[in-house]
């Protein structure tokens, strides 16, 4: 059909064994005829670009996001909220202040949230648990997250001495909630003083970003884009071993305990770090980068000169049929073959469908109201990254900062020679 398109990938595949070698081929075909594609850290960059045989210039980074409004730690008018005792949260311990000082005997809370599936490292989990409750006695476990190793989970917190399951008063140490709703994870992070992820492979790990704008600190396996998501002194990085995850968590409980750690200041730096907002305008140069449009007015001045063109592609990519078979001949020997008599036949379809349903019957999207001009400057001098008058104003850069702090001034000198 002739339409430019952007591939987004968030996952990560090896090389070695016969599956993962099927799906990169599969993968190298999908993308012979797509114009760019957006990865969601530089480790998957680097992923995709080796499996798919991808040029690097026609592959962007563009992490995730979360709205920061959804994640926030606990405000002080939700201390004293009643809690129906039909619910979840009765199940849970109450929430932590961030902002006041954990005491060396204080009772501290890792919250864990993933899917129970052996990628996400619920044997590490599994196995780190008891040795985690026999050292620290003040550690509680918030578990949410279902999967097919939660039997194994289960069992092995019922083979465990009452001792360390319960404390002396019998509350549970570990609190099993199972799957939870998305619109409820902020309520359980909030409940907490650590997250806990044991990941073995992860392309970025949201989750990871929405317990640090809860206020949480984060212990993470070193894998994949985890590294990536968040600086030092929110993360402390362990290897895929249980010896590790347990050395990893003595560590942030020792950070906590030492008040080395201002948890109550993380939301404002992920708040900064990651924005909707910011993450449109970089998707949406991608998109005028290969259509060779131009940027938007509320988009220019984001970059300079050396990284205006900045990943775009020497020749507009042809549509034509025997060009992009020679794409696809291109794939290999005999699967090079099969993916044209496979586009072949593909086109043939398109072609009787052009007949059966012709374009001129199918509702066509209106195009986007451009900003004028004037709206683009008044949102760089204003407020950047307000809702104004129910528009959502974008994330300015250092070099936008200082434009509109030039901007200011020459307005102010217009306006004091005018009124002399």
């Amino acid at each position: 059909m002739s339409l430019h398109t952007v591939f987004t990938d968030h996952s990560l595949f090896g090389f070695s064994d016969a599956a993962s070698i099927m799906a990169n081929k599969l993968l190298k075909f999908s993308m012979s005829d797509v114009d760019h594609v957006i990865c969601v850290s530089h480790t998957c960059k680097e992923n995709t670009t080796l499996r798919a045989s991808l040029n690097p210039l026609a592959v962007s980074v563009i992490p995730n996001a979360v709205v920061p409004s959804s994640f926030q730690p606990l405000q002080p008018h939700e201390f004293n909220l009643p809690h129906s005792s039909n619910d979840k949260a009765s199940l849970l311990p109450p929430p932590p202040d961030p902002s006041h000082p954990i005491g060396p005997g204080d009772p501290i809370t890792i919250v864990v949230i993933s899917r129970l599936f052996y990628n996400k490292g619920t044997d590490l989990l599994i196995s780190a648990l008891p040795l985690l409750l026999s050292r620290h006695e003040n550690l509680r476990f918030i578990i949410a997250g279902s999967g097919p190793q939660a039997i194994d989970l289960e069992q092995t917190l019922d083979s465990l001495p009452q001792q360390l399951v319960y404390t002396s008063s019998g509350q549970s140490r570990v609190v099993l909630l199972g799957s939870i709703r998305h619109e409820e994870v902020r309520d359980v992070m909030v409940r907490g003083h650590l997250l806990l992820s044991t990941s073995l492979t992860e392309a970025f790990g949201t989750v990871l970003v929405e317990a640090a704008s809860c206020g949480l600190m984060v212990v993470a396996t070193r894998v994949g884009g985890v590294p990536e998501v968040l600086p030092s002194n929110m993360t402390v990085f362990v290897l895929p071993e249980v010896g590790d995850v347990v050395r990893g968590v003595t560590e942030a409980v020792g950070l906590l305990t030492s008040k080395a750690v201002r948890r109550d200041k993380f939301h404002d730096l992920v708040k900064n770090m990651y924005s909707w907002s910011d993450i449109a305008r970089r998707t949406e140069r991608v998109y005028d980068l290969i259509t060779g449009s131009s940027s938007a007015p509320d988009n220019e001045g984001f970059y300079d000169e050396e990284w205006m063109h900045y990943g775009q592609p020497a020749q507009p990519q042809s549509f034509a049929l025997m060009d992009r078979l020679k794409r696809y001949f291109g794939c290999g020997i005999w699967a090079g073959k099969l993916f044209c008599i496979v586009v072949v036949i593909d086109y043939l379809i398109y072609c009787l469908l052009e007949v059966v349903y012709p374009r001129e019957g199918i509702d066509v999207c209106k195009a986007w109201p451009e900003v004028p001009k004037t709206m683009a400057m008044q949102k760089e001098v204003g407020n950047v990254g307000k809702e104004v008058n129910g528009h959502l104003e974008r994330f300015g850069t250092v070099r936008q900062k200082h434009r509109r702090r030039k901007v200011e001034d020459v307005g102010a000198a217009g306006g004091g020679h005018d009124e002399s």
